[in-house]
């Protein structure tokens, strides 16, 4: 499946989710700490899961139980990864996720308090968490 600009994630020989770009060799997602999948939190939540459902299949034997468990991985890596810009992008999925059922309610609402109570973010961004925590 491919990310743009070249990237893409998909399912490597051993069968782990791997990421790449074609100028580039594979590397497994969890050897990655997650960076090529934040250009996808760029995009609307609701299509990147629809995308992940849609071709789940090709990565059931990759270790990631779920396309809502890829992007929980995701998120949280972004959020503890310190860069700003990467930190600010996943609050508008973290905030998404919480009003979504199949995504596991107390690692968001753990990820919601800690942005909530951040002084990385700006002040518009720790309130929608804070509202989403509710």
């Amino acid at each position: 499946m491919y990310r743009g600009n070249g990237a893409w994630i998909g399912t490597m020989p051993d069968g782990r989710i791997g990421v790449g770009v074609e100028s580039e060799g594979r590397a497994t997602l969890e050897g990655s700490g997650f960076v090529p999948m934040w250009p996808f939190m760029e995009r609307d939540l609701s299509a990147c899961l629809d995308e992940f459902s849609r071709v789940w299949d090709n990565f059931a034997d990759s270790g990631v139980a779920t396309p809502e468990k890829l992007i929980e991985l995701t998120v949280g890596s972004a959020w503890k990864s310190g860069r700003s810009y990467w930190m600010q992008v996943s609050v508008s999925w973290a905030v998404d996720m919480a009003g979504r059922p199949n995504f596991d309610r107390r690692f968001i609402d753990g990820l919601l308090l800690e942005m909530a109570a951040s002084d990385a973010l700006p002040p518009e961004l720790r309130e929608q968490a804070q509202r989403a925590s509710s």
